[in-house]
């Protein structure tokens, strides 16, 4: 294993021992190592920051190697830095908006899906795509809303798509259950029902390009929602702590206004 010096520690007890530690490269404690798994390497030669390569003994005490040697300056390794929180929550929404670059339909749904359960849409189900062919791609209800969504990377999308969205509106309209295959996670299918009785119903067809209303079909609202939308509104919750599912289905019911 590959890694960096954490810390070097003069030995308060005895003299002329050292111990210190190195970076961890998982979620565990750092190792911890000794003088004496230094072989023949001088503890003068080691400084914090030093890339070294080592074995990793478990116990119960704790991690610690054996056999460290110091690495050139031109070895292979992942160095490990501090990333603050606000970092990290950057790094997180800068990934997802490459979904930008996404070109095959099948990824672009499978990315799209990826940011609504992000957003803690718990009753989000992606539909079987083996029997998909002009039905829609998924289906959510949160708190008071129900949506049936489809994914498109075509920009003239409402001419080749009235069929299904006229499909999908039947679907949604003067019905109190909605009964659909999802994916099961072995591959299976299996038909899932829900009660959308009651519920503030929309058809959104997700793109690339500008969120806006279609039409109103006897309440029935049809949208084109854009992808980058809903990133902004992902990253929005995931800063602000205060930010509830009643405030996201108030910024999903006036999206495209």
């Amino acid at each position: 294993m590959r890694s960096q010096i954490k810390s070097i520690i003069k030995d308060k007890n005895i003299e002329g021992a050292y111990y210190g530690f190195i970076r961890t490269l998982d979620e565990g404690n750092d190792y911890y190592f000794r003088k004496s798994d230094l072989n023949d390497l001088p503890i003068e030669d080691l400084s914090i920051g030093n890339k070294v390569e080592f074995e990793v003994t478990e116990s119960s005490s704790g991690r610690s190697v054996k056999n460290l040697k110091l690495l050139t300056e031109n070895s292979n390794i992942v160095t490990v830095s501090n990333t603050s929180f606000a970092d990290y929550e950057k790094d997180i929404i800068d990934r997802l908006k490459k979904i930008i670059n996404i070109t095959n339909c099948n990824d672009f749904e499978d990315g799209v899906y990826l940011v609504l359960k992000l957003m803690g849409i718990h009753k989000l189900f992606q539909f079987d795509r083996g029997s998909q062919a002009g039905k829609a791609d998924g289906f959510f209800i949160l708190e008071n809303m129900a949506v049936m969504y489809d994914c498109t990377l075509h920009q003239d999308f409402e001419s080749f798509k009235e069929e299904q969205i006229e499909n999908y509106i039947n679907k949604l309209s003067q019905k109190s259950q909605i009964t659909f295959d999802v994916q099961k996670l072995d591959g299976s299918t299996a038909p899932k029902t829900l009660q959308i009785s009651g519920k503030t119903k929309q058809v959104w067809i997700i793109t690339k390009g500008e969120s806006k209303e279609l039409r109103d079909f006897d309440s029935i609202k049809i949208k084109e929602v854009s992808v980058h939308d809903l990133i902004n509104t992902l990253s929005k919750r995931i800063k602000d702590p205060t930010y509830d599912a009643e405030r996201l289905v108030n910024d999903f019911m006036f999206i495209g206004k």
